[in-house]
């Protein structure tokens, strides 16, 4: 991975190759930024342009015997920590042993490079334990945290590394990404459009699952108020069987558009391809009303992120959809 391999981040990554060229490296940096912009990428370029032996006009050679071993994922000093898969948070032991590993002296390069993914995942104990090799860092050691807000870090830990933030990416860098992975222009379009600025978000929604998780959400929620609870629950039984994150971000992002259609008159920007049908439920809807409803989407999100069960949260969650629906309606006849 090189600098050059990252799409847009512009800015990062100037003041990354800066700090490389100029050899006043800080002892531990944060980059920060929502999920899918790239931070786990500019964080392995910087960690391969660090360690290059022969850098190329302020990136990585990719040829030298450090690259090569970068590339290969068998450099004896570069190390990455993240969560395992079957957990939700990083452990203390990774953190210590992360530690321990970056208190030896580099055995290829000049310096050791730690990368931690997802930082925001460390548990507290986890923080407290890393703290202390950020109060007294090794003098050949860098750390690279990525993030997706500095907030969700301990005040002590972030304080004590360089922050650089990450925005989300244009329409058209997102286009890009899609392209380079094959994706139709077309349908890489609409990806740019539902994913704010996120190829890995977009990317993740590119499959035929995920197309047909959404096509579901979109084709269900402007009848919500109309459907039976039968209906509900088959949909329910649906949407648990694929990818529930497409579906539940595809409802957030239609009741996000029908808020903000009807605050400012805007044409949808996350379901350009259901553009009349956000229209007519701006026109039926109250702002309040919508506002509940994503209320109600995120509550789900937030649980199922806990473990929750996946077909009695959707179902719940679109009955209380229904009803706000409908109460909403039943409101509109009676004052009519």
């Amino acid at each position: 991975m090189r600098f050059a391999d990252v799409v847009g981040q512009d800015r990062p990554l100037e003041r990354l190759r800066r700090a490389a060229a100029a050899e006043r490296l800080a002892s531990a940096y944060l980059l920060t930024g929502p999920p899918g912009i790239g931070k786990r990428l500019v964080a392995d370029a910087f960690a391969a342009r660090i360690l290059c032996a022969a850098p190329v006009a302020g990136d990585a050679c990719q040829t030298c015997a450090q690259c090569t071993r970068v590339a290969a994922g068998t450099h004896p000093d570069l190390r990455t920590v993240e969560r395992d898969e079957e957990r939700r948070d990083i452990r203390i032991e990774q953190v210590r042993e992360l530690a321990r590993w970056l208190a030896l002296q580099p055995l290829m390069a000049e310096r050791k490079v730690a990368v931690i993914d997802a930082a925001h995942c460390l548990s507290e104990p986890a923080q407290n334990a890393l703290l202390k090799t950020l109060e007294e860092p090794p003098p050949s050691a860098v750390l690279v945290l990525t993030a997706t807000s500095a907030g969700l870090l301990l005040p002590t830990v972030r304080s004590r590394c360089q922050a650089i933030r990450m925005d989300p990416l244009a329409p058209e860098a997102v286009v890009r990404v899609l392209a380079e992975r094959g994706v139709a222009p077309d349908r890489a379009a609409l990806l740019a459009a539902v994913a704010e600025g996120s190829p890995g978000r977009a990317l993740a929604l590119s499959g035929d699952d995920e197309a047909g998780a959404r096509a579901a959400v979109l084709k269900a929620l402007p009848d919500l108020g109309t459907l039976e609870a039968a209906a509900l629950s088959a949909l329910a039984q649906e949407l648990s069987r694929g990818p529930v994150e497409a579906a539940l971000g595809t409802a957030a992002a239609w009741y996000r558009d029908v808020l903000e259609t009807a605050l400012t008159g805007d044409p949808p920007r996350r379901t350009p391809d259901a553009v009349a049908a956000v229209r007519a439920a701006t026109d039926r809807s109250s702002p309040a009303r919508t506002l509940r409803q994503l209320e109600v989407v995120c509550d789900t999100i937030d649980a199922l992120s806990r473990n929750a069960n996946r077909v009695l949260a959707l179902e719940t969650m679109l009955l209380a959809l229904r009803a706000l629906e409908r109460d909403d309606a039943a409101g509109d006849r009676g004052s009519a």
